[in-house]
């Protein structure tokens, strides 16, 4: 019996040392899980605080870099031209046998002609000219609304861009043209016993022969009264400027039923060309027609007028040899600046040279690396955001504000 009880009792022992053993796993267990969510929660924790603290503004290097673009030089050109519509006169045929004038147009025409033309030039982004700053600074780039470069350490205003809209519409001048008064008399000529006392409409030349008759009167009336032929006392200065300046425009209006009449009115186009790296010889820039007047290039109704930009080719080599660089890092930082080049534009009818001007045309010149050692934060760079030049390197606060050069 006693050596059954101690046998009872060991085992008693090993089951309560077994339970202790796995009551100490399962709390070394839970013990490690704490910690490592403790660890996890803390690593989380202080991420978001290093986000935070580069918000607020500690240095952090962008590795992926920032996509910019140099911009290319396009040319557009302002057209006024006047459109002047003709309508011929309803006695037209009548005009030399009544009038004794000669040589009266007998169709309507539309006419056209240019009156001034003016160059300017605007920007874009160069698709050939597509880069990428890497390192401290991209962190400094700012660019436009459209993505050029415009400026290294520095804010830089942004201007709204004007779009420039390419319209063909025209107005409808026949109601300026109408002929509505064609008479002073009547249409009717007076009824009587031969004709049975019934209206008889006059016929075409009836009514031109009283037109005529009316023109032949107001101008014996103001002859006379210039000359004052009948010796009456004239009237004031402002009464006589008024009358015969209306007995003038009677004339004018019945005249026009022979002669004809026009309207004018005015239209302004803009047409844009944006040049590559060479000279341009030939290209049609847009079209005209006396009687259609300003179309587009496609419209092969009108004759072609063209541009010819005739690059510079001196200074774009001298620029060629001085852009590079012995320094094995130019470039590293990935911004490039541009020297512009220089062309002479022409536009041409023909033999005929309608307008030119010298421009300075971005794509014609030559890109380079800016130096390193004025992209580590210590220098302002603004660029000319028409062209890519530099405009100024200037120092930053803290030192002497001073102009370092002005690369163009």
């Amino acid at each position: 019996m006693g050596m059954k009880k101690k046998l009872c009792d060991l085992c008693d022992y090993v089951v309560q040392t077994k339970q202790k053993t796995n009551k100490f796993q399962i709390m070394k267990t839970f013990i490690f899980t704490f910690i490592l969510s403790v660890f996890v929660v803390s690593m989380v924790t202080a991420q978001k605080d290093d986000k935070r603290k580069v918000a607020a503004g500690a240095v952090a290097v962008p590795t992926e870099g920032i996509v910019y673009s140099l911009p290319q030089t396009g040319i557009r050109v302002h057209i006024k031209a006047t459109r002047e519509r003709f309508v011929h006169g309803p006695f037209q045929m009548y005009a030399q046998k009544m009038l004794g004038i000669e040589n009266v147009p007998a169709t309507d025409a539309d006419r056209w002609n240019m009156d001034e033309i003016k160059l300017e030039v605007f920007s874009e982004p160069d698709a050939e000219q597509v880069r990428k700053a890497m390192g401290p600074a991209a962190q400094m780039v700012s660019l436009t609304e459209s993505g050029i470069i415009a400026g290294i350490n520095m804010a830089v205003k942004s201007h709204e861009v004007e779009i420039q809209t390419q319209s063909f519409l025209t107005k409808n001048l026949d109601k300026q043209v109408k002929f509505t008064d064609l008479s002073i008399w009547s249409f009717y000529s007076p009824a009587d016993s031969t004709k049975k006392f019934k209206l008889v409409s006059k016929n075409q030349e009836q009514k031109a022969a009283e037109a005529a008759e009316t023109i032949f009167n107001l101008r014996n009336s103001r002859f006379a009264l210039l000359t004052n032929a009948d010796d009456e006392p004239l009237p004031d200065g402002k009464s006589f400027e008024v009358m015969t300046k209306e007995l003038g425009k009677m004339e004018e209006n019945y005249l026009a039923l022979f002669i004809g009449k026009s309207a004018k009115e005015k239209y302004e186009f803009s047409f844009e060309f944006v040049p590559g790296e060479k000279t341009v010889k030939g290209e049609v820039f847009f079209r005209f027609n006396d009687d259609r007047g300003v179309l587009p290039k496609s419209d092969l109704s009108g004759r072609p007028i063209v541009i010819e930009v005739n690059k510079i080719e001196n200074l774009a080599s001298k620029q060629s040899g001085l852009s590079t660089s012995e320094n094995p890092n130019a470039g590293k930082s990935g911004v490039y600046y541009r020297m512009p080049g220089m062309a002479e534009v022409r536009i041409m009818d023909g033999g005929t040279q309608l307008a030119g001007a010298r421009l300075s045309i971005a794509q014609f010149g030559t890109t380079a690396p800016i130096p390193e050692d004025l992209l580590d934060g210590a220098y302002k760079l603004e660029f000319h955001t028409s062209s890519g030049a530099v405009k100024s390197i200037l120092k930053t606060e803290g030192s002497t504000e001073e102009t370092k050069s002005d690369k163009k």
